[in-house]
């Protein structure tokens, strides 16, 4: 069964930092134009100490929880009157992704729009917390860097390999296109292969392209040649000087099963502009339209 692209609850996690100013400043632009609620999350991480002295850090942990719900509440009430958004807050205790993931279930969360630090940093959500809700999530997700100034998507990249699952990413990038009335890029990843492989493989870019301008989309189409695909998206995505790139989370299977292939984890870390992410279980690849 497919999840209809119907963005109308933005979960925010914030913890006050900077890069989470930012992802709130992508999310009251989304949520104007869409007319959708924010949620906004801050999460008192959970600390593990000898049971002698866990309970005065309990206590203290709720003394931190209601200073933040008290901030996030004037946060709120600036934000609802300054743009008219309907802004819920929640403060939660325990581990930064299993809260996040969560709440985006408990509260039908349809888009997650967080900060993050790439591989490092000082805000708690770091790389490592990103690519593990980004891998849990029942939806797609927005990951947002410091580099992230500019608010709107002009120029969406979207990278299809030779996947199955590469086209199914399409649907999202044509709603979010027409939204933002952006042009889409489509960059055709080709491997290196014989002259038959190349054939195929173009043909099934120009059906995205022409899938993209038949429903009202600007669209061009590029290619990149090699078997580093993370490398080639990202080169790829700062020659056209895009504003957004779409991906799924595997372009290429893990080892385990557990984590996130390792194409996804690196444009996630290394993109200095907003990456959406989808996971393919999210969608029917039999389908072919979805809207808000």
């Amino acid at each position: 069964m497919q999840k209809d692209l119907n963005i109308r609850r933005i979960l925010i996690p914030f913890d006050f930092s900077e890069t989470a100013a930012l992802s709130l400043e992508h999310a009251i632009f989304m949520a104007k134009l869409l007319k959708a609620e924010l949620y906004l999350l801050h999460i008192v991480e959970t600390t593990t100490f000898p049971s002698s002295i866990s309970h005065a850090f309990s206590g203290f942990e709720k003394k931190v929880e209601e200073a933040s719900n008290e901030k996030l509440k004037e946060l709120a009430d600036s934000l609802h009157r300054e743009h008219g958004i309907q802004v819920h807050i929640l403060t939660e205790v325990g581990k930064i992704y299993k809260k996040i993931v969560h709440t985006a279930k408990q509260a039908h969360i349809d888009l997650i729009i967080m900060g993050t630090h790439g591989a490092g940093g000082h805000s708690y959500i770091i790389g490592s917390n990103t690519t593990r809700v980004v891998q849990e999530a029942p939806c797609p997700v927005i990951s947002v860097q410091t580099h992230a100034k500019k608010i709107g998507f002009t120029k969406i990249a979207l990278p299809i390999d030779d996947s199955a699952e590469s086209r199914q990413k399409v649907n999202f990038a044509l709603e979010i296109a027409r939204h933002y009335n952006s042009n889409v890029v489509v960059i055709g990843l080709m491997r290196n292969g014989n002259e038959d492989y190349q054939r195929k493989f173009k043909i099934k870019i120009e059906q995205v392209e022409e899938f993209l301008i038949n429903h009202g989309v600007d669209a061009t189409s590029i290619y990149k040649q090699g078997d580093d695909l993370a490398k080639s998206t990202l080169s790829s995505s700062t020659e056209i000087d895009a504003d957004l790139v779409v991906i799924m989370t595997e372009q290429e299977p893990s080892i385990t099963g557990l984590l996130m292939g390792s194409y996804a984890t690196k444009i996630i870390n290394g993109s200095k502009i907003p990456v959406m992410t989808i996971r393919p279980a999210e969608i029917d690849p039999e389908r072919i339209t979805v809207s808000f």
